[in-house]
């Protein structure tokens, strides 16, 4: 049983707690300055609720921590947990700045902790099925793949940290478009990025948002000093393009917008939806154009996917490697370059060379 902390205690503490005990984990104790959360965190989980960062580290009877707080301390939570001894589960992004994500993995290499990303989208039902077909060469040489991820009206917490700039780091980009830069990029299994195309865009502010439901109430004095919107290619030096299109919120009417992911290779082709339980496969068969349907068995995608993360998690504490499916600080050093090059050609307005780091 992998006996867990939980450095923060927000909306995706809860998942983590969820899919945590779902895989035989002990949630052992929760550290979050805002009392209140971390004791309601505490009250539901039956776990410790710490009031300070090293109470939390110190304790024996905790061996691994999930780092699931804002943006802006991921980079530093986690060196202080490898520091202390703790393996890491770092939810996304690594780290705020490629700079940060060089601190991190220099603490790694001299703790020897283990430190997996949380790019939890590579073990959606789908995404795992999909990276066995490309394996077994169903697709051949992967030449393209693009991902759309457009929500109606879904920034979290209009006015709030997430789109505080000083805080997250970015808007959409750094918040779901990360998830979709990783998945592509291991899919795909390209190489190092060369070359970025991109665009990003704000549509909204905090006085024309309309919505029925959000992530939480705007806050009318709050910040909104990031994108919305955001269009990007990315070439690789093995000549792969990866293409995203993702968007916290648009005016599109919710039955128009259906997004997915399209994978192209030479002998083969697929699209899916992320959270769905069948794969389009497109082939030629005796010259001539072959579709079908290729089902998978997916209980709850979302869970099952948080599920598995923690299970490959539970599994590199043992084996003391990232497990092969889950993303390491290499994977999150590479996502970061391609976040930087995507912000940095919407600022020059035209394409940027990434130079070997």
């Amino acid at each position: 049983m992998t006996k867990i902390g939980l450095l923060g205690a927000g909306m995706i503490a809860d998942i983590h707690g969820e899919a945590i005990t779902a895989t035989g984990g002990e949630i052992v104790a929760v550290y979050d300055p805002r009392d209140h959360r971390r004791d309601a965190f505490a009250q539901k989980w039956n776990c410790d609720s710490c009031s300070e960062l090293a109470s939390l580290l110190s304790r024996s009877d905790i061996e691994a921590v999930v780092v699931a707080a804002p943006n802006d301390q991921h980079a530093s939570l986690a060196i202080a947990a490898m520091k202390a001894g703790k393996d890491v589960l770092l939810e996304k992004p690594m780290a705020m700045s490629l700079a940060q994500c060089d601190e991190i993995m220099c603490v790694q290499s001299e703790t020897k902790q283990l430190l997996q990303l949380g790019f939890v989208c590579r073990f959606s039902p789908v995404a795992l099925k999909v990276k066995q077909m490309i394996d077994e060469g169903k697709l051949g040489t992967i030449r393209h793949a693009r991902a759309t991820l457009l929500r109606q009206r879904g920034i979290p917490g209009l006015g709030g940290w997430f789109t505080t700039k000083e805080r997250s780091g970015g808007g959409c980009l750094i918040d779901i478009g990360v998830h979709l830069i990783d998945l592509l990029s291991h899919l795909t299994s390209a190489s190092e990025p060369k070359r970025v195309l991109g665009m990003c865009s704000q549509t909204f502010s905090i006085e024309s948002y309309g919505y029925d439901e959000m992530w939480s109430t705007p806050k009318p004095d709050g910040t909104f000093d990031v994108e919305d919107g955001v269009v990007a290619t990315t070439t690789f030096a093995n000549g792969i393009t990866n293409q995203i299109d993702v968007s916290w919120a648009t005016h599109l009417p919710a039955s128009f917008i259906r997004d997915g992911i399209t994978i192209e290779g030479d002998k083969g082709a697929v699209w899916f939806d992320l959270w769905a339980d069948s794969i389009a496969f497109g082939t030629s068969l005796d010259g001539k154009p072959d579709e079908s349907k290729v089902e998978v068995r997916v209980n709850e995608a979302w869970d099952d996917a948080f599920q598995s993360e923690h299970r490959a998690f539970a599994d590199g504490i043992v084996n003391r490697a990232v497990s092969v499916e889950a993303g390491t600080s290499d994977d999150g050093r590479k996502v970061q370059t391609i976040v930087e090059a995507i912000y940095e050609s919407d600022a020059q307005n035209c394409e940027v060379q990434i130079s070997r780091s």
